[in-house]
């Protein structure tokens, strides 16, 4: 029987200790947490010691030679994953990524590019569509990913694939500079005579929207522009208040061409989220490429 030291031990161990316990590493690997339990009882079977001191009660955490080993366990985890980048730069290959209208316009340009320089051979295949279909094509096999903004989903498996959020993200409303609400800080209430432009009839954002403004007395309207730069010339031509996210929209905020309303009340939370069927292997194509975009997002 092999009682090597092998990089699943590693990738454990490094995430017990930089998570803080084994249900979260099991979060942050997207595995079951029996998975981490057992490949951790594997560990100790290999360093004929203990790794994890279990209390009753309380999160399990590293023993002293399991902190020893740390530093190694990342050293080989940095090397296995160079090796594997060396050979798969090397190899042609073809993703197939589906995301929506703001994300693809404002967020991919970037990392796209950096993406393109480090994996030359790879082809990377971009399609726009619904998060709901594009969800929906991963779990057919049609898509490899999908990048969706989208508010309160559930991180793990789910009907359609594997689903992580990369980062957090946020609504905005926003009006031309001469509107009434131009750098206003309202209620909720206030919003209920105005019309609302959002960039799709059947987007993720109109839901929540309708969800967050509630019966108001008075029915706010939610029209859709049918993209992003129709909701921004409709609110520059308009009373309509824009409703889009942060990162769409922090160009025009910065040079005063557009306006936000600030309301007191929290908008609908969103998160930036990608769905694959299985969680990409670290040293991946697509792994990079959406560390890299979840890095946008959080810099915008």
């Amino acid at each position: 029987m092999s009682k090597d030291l092998e990089v699943r031990h590693c990738r454990v161990l490094v995430a017990v200790h930089d998570s803080g316990g084994v249900a979260a590493a099991a979060r942050a690997l997207g595995l079951a947490q029996s998975t981490v339990s057992e490949t951790l009882l594997s560990l100790e079977r290999v360093l004929e010691t203990q790794v994890m001191l279990r209390r009753a009660g309380r999160e399990a955490t590293l023993t002293a030679a399991a902190e020893a080993l740390l530093p190694h366990a990342r050293a080989l985890i940095a090397a296995s994953e160079t090796a594997l980048a060396a050979v798969s730069r090397q190899s042609a290959g073809v993703i197939r990524l589906g995301t929506v209208e703001s994300i693809s316009s404002f967020l991919l340009p970037r990392p796209l590019t950096a993406f393109r320089q480090r994996w030359p051979r790879t082809d990377l295949r971009v399609t726009i569509g619904l998060c709901e279909d594009l969800r929906r094509r991963v779990g057919r096999f049609e898509l490899d990913a999908a990048i969706t903004i989208e508010g309160g989903a559930r991180e793990g498996g789910r009907e359609g694939g594997w689903t992580r959020k990369l980062a957090p993200a946020r609504l905005q409303l926003v009006v031309s500079p001469d509107h009434s609400l131009a750098g206003a800080e309202i209620g909720r209430a206030d919003l209920g005579p105005h019309r609302f432009l959002l960039a799709d009839p059947d987007g993720a954002f109109n839901a929540l929207l309708a969800a967050w403004l509630g019966d108001l007395a008075r029915g706010p309207r939610l029209e859709s522009a049918g993209s992003i730069d129709g909701v921004k010339r409709g609110v520059k031509d308009s009373d309509a208040i824009g409703v889009l996210p942060n990162y769409a929209i922090a160009e025009e905020l910065a040079a005063g061409s557009l306006a936000e309303v600030k309301v007191r009340e929290p908008m609908p939370s969103i998160a930036l989220l990608l769905t694959t069927l299985e969680p990409p292997a670290a040293s991946s194509p697509l792994h990079n490429l959406t560390r890299q975009i979840g890095e946008a997002l959080n810099a915008a």
